[in-house]
């Protein structure tokens, strides 16, 4: 059986009366010469109009249903992005949502979720309730939809042909809310059996643990998870609980093979800080939901804690940096957070505060999410539209039915908790699934962190990554991009840079590398000094991190002309000034030939210092964070070996 043959194209017949109203709105909408986005013009399937002027009005909407005002506004365009005639009919063609836009990639119809609640949700705002041009496009949109579907459940994205988790998962979630609002409006009988069928098809894909999604160890841990979050739904919204009698058995596979020892979820087999905490938390809030199971919350206590280690604020402030080098997938440098609606991505992971109380450090307030949506009620402005690609209805079906949060001074307790906040002293080594060392040492002086290991992934960014102060802030930090942001040193004659391959480390008590060894085991605990040597895969660079108490030494041995890169955040406000007097001034760059520079910041100053005369150069780059830090690279030119020290001193 083809496709076409489980899933005809064509709608069902409309009824003359919906033709009729639909047609009227169609001239209307030529007659008024509004543009016509379908390809047809509107000639088959009739236009749904755009929204009347005037509209949204900010104070209709209820609080938590603010976040629809920006999607109320590209409703039009989303259906009459429908294509209604051959080929392809039923496409979303305009573009709205994920790449590649192309006919095959099924998550460009995820948008059905988005015209079926304004269809099936009375809202005295909402005027596409059982709107008969909106259901006609939303339901060739199904049957394009559902034709995309494989005969095992599965959906495509990158190829007609490919059966991908992440469609899959994110579909049925998007499939099983179609689902739920065709039942409440008591439309497209035949569709609504068609969607049935769809979703225990591609749960039960989901679940299949021959499938290689549940290879181990388990990757991509945000799609499985957002897939176990589609079966829930689905079994929920069918009443059919076998649809989902499968999720605990697999809810304990990723707790042993879909996180890291260290804490964090595979990505895929390494951390990443944008899918950890903004897709895959929320879906686990979202599980919980419908599934309370006690993985759920052990999961999430776990990531908690990884993520009170790699997230660092800033000194008075509830935002700051994250350690972005650890990062395999998404450049997510600062750690914001969001009580704007629009911008919430995390919100239903606050239905797991309650349960696993350290992660309500990393969530705007309950009084400043509801300082956030008096303001924008308030707010005269003309509501802005969601934009291409950056629409995914994942955004207002969680929302709306996420809590609002905690009290502003639980969440100030809980940031006080972090433990790099509340020790002065402390060394922990977290390991990966592979063969990864993931090393935070703080010490009275500063907190700084290290990868080691192996690099899967050609992102991730080894060795010593920060450099932050408990009263100064953040002096140097690499980010995992593919600029010159991240601390590394870079031999010239072979062409290798330390941060950019895989690095072999061992650790030794004292201040050198000829101290006795500590196991990696016994490095967590370890309260004195203590030195981490690490070597590139082919020798070329030899790096010794000496932690003390009051700063770093890094002892760098290479074969020849060499640079050492350090990654500074330079405050607006800060002055920065090289050992020899020179000034660097804030957006100009500077070359001299000296043995250090400062960084004076409020009451407190920075100092790197190497030692010996060699040229330095400090250049700006087009990067800022936080409103008043950007990046400047320090480099330094030597050959053979350098000895850098970094500490902090008050100002005198």
């Amino acid at each position: 059986m083809t496709r076409d043959q489980r899933h005809p194209l064509m709608p069902p017949a409309l009824s003359r009366r919906n033709f009729l109203v639909g047609a009227g709105t169609t001239a209307a909408l030529l007659a008024a010469g509004a543009p016509a986005l379908a390809t047809s013009a509107g000639t088959v399937l009739p236009l749904v109009a755009p929204l009347p002027a005037g509209q949204p009005v900010r104070t209709l909407f209820a609080p938590n249903e603010q976040v629809l005002a920006a999607y109320l506004m590209i409703v039009a365009p989303l259906a009459n992005s429908v294509r209604d005639v051959a080929p392809n009919y039923g496409w979303m063609e305009d573009g709205w949502q994920r790449t590649p836009n192309q006919p095959y990639n099924s998550r460009i119809m995820e948008h059905v979720a988005t015209l079926s609640w304004f269809y099936a949700n009375d809202r005295s705002w909402n005027p596409y309730y059982r709107d008969p041009a909106l259901l006609a496009r939303l339901d060739a949109a199904l049957g394009y939809y559902l034709s995309l579907q494989h005969a095992d459940g599965s959906y495509p994205e990158y190829s007609p042909t490919e059966h991908h988790l992440s469609p899959t998962g994110f579909g049925t979630v998007a499939l099983a809310a179609v689902l739920r609002d065709l039942r409440a409006a008591g439309e497209l009988y035949e569709r609504r059996v068609q969607i049935r069928d769809a979703i225990r098809a591609s749960s039960a894909w989901l679940v299949d643990t021959s499938k290689p999604h549940w290879n181990r160890p388990v990757q991509f841990a945000n799609q499985v998870v957002a897939g176990l979050s589609g079966v829930v739904e689905a079994a929920h919204i069918l009443g059919e609980p076998a649809v989902s009698a499968a999720v605990p058995n697999r809810l304990q596979i990723i707790l042993k093979d879909g996180q890291a020892p260290a804490g964090f979820f595979h990505e895929p087999v390494a951390p990443d800080a944008g899918y950890n905490f903004d897709v895959m938390l929320p879906d686990l809030g979202a599980l919980y939901q419908r599934l309370p199971d006690p993985a759920v919350i052990r999961l999430a206590e776990r990531f908690a804690d990884w993520f009170g280690y790699v997230v660092v604020m800033e000194p008075g402030r509830d935002e700051g940096f994250i350690l972005s080098g650890t990062s395999a997938r998404n450049i997510v440098p600062t750690f914001v957070t969001t009580p704007v609606d629009d911008l919430d991505r995390s919100a239903l992971a606050r239905v797991l505060l309650p349960h696993v109380p350290a992660l309500g450090a990393f969530f705007a307030s309950a009084e400043e999410k509801t300082q956030a949506r008096n303001a924008w009620r308030a707010s005269t402005a003309p509501v802005s539209p969601r934009k291409k690609q950056d629409s995914s209805p994942r955004l207002h079906m969680h929302v709306p039915q996420a809590p609002a949060g905690i009290p502003g001074s639980q969440r100030d307790a809980r940031a006080a908790a972090l433990r790099y906040r509340r020790e002065s002293t402390f060394t922990e080594l977290r390991k990966g699934t592979l063969d990864q060392q993931y090393v935070f040492v703080r010490r009275p002086g500063y907190y700084t962190a290290g990868l080691y290991g192996v690099r899967p992934n050609s992102l991730q960014r080894m060795g010593t990554n920060a450099f932050w102060h408990p009263v100064a802030g953040m002096l140097a930090l690499t980010v995992n991009s593919t600029g010159p942001d991240d601390w590394t040193t870079v031999a010239d004659t072979v062409g290798t840079a330390s941060s950019r391959g895989p690095v072999t480390a061992t650790h030794h008590a004292g201040p050198t590398a000829s101290g006795a060894v500590i196991a990696a085991d016994a490095l967590t605990g370890y309260t004195g000094v203590f030195t981490t040597r690490y070597v590139t895969a082919d020798g070329a660079v030899t790096t010794d991190v000496t932690h003390r108490a009051d700063g770093i030494r890094r002892v760098l041995s290479t074969p020849g002309a060499s640079r050492e890169r350090i990654p500074l955040i330079i405050g607006t406000g800060d002055q920065v000034v090289f050992a020899n007097g020179t000034p660097a001034p804030y957006g100009q760059e500077t070359i001299t030939v000296t043995r250090g520079i400062t960084v004076t910041r409020g009451g407190m100053r920075f100092i790197i210092d190497w030692g010996v005369e060699r040229e330095a150069k400090y250049a700006p780059m087009d990067r800022s964070y936080l409103g008043d830090r950007t990046h400047r690279i320090l480099t330094v030119s030597f050959s053979g070996t350098l000895s850098v020290d970094l500490r902090v001193v008050p100002v005198t």
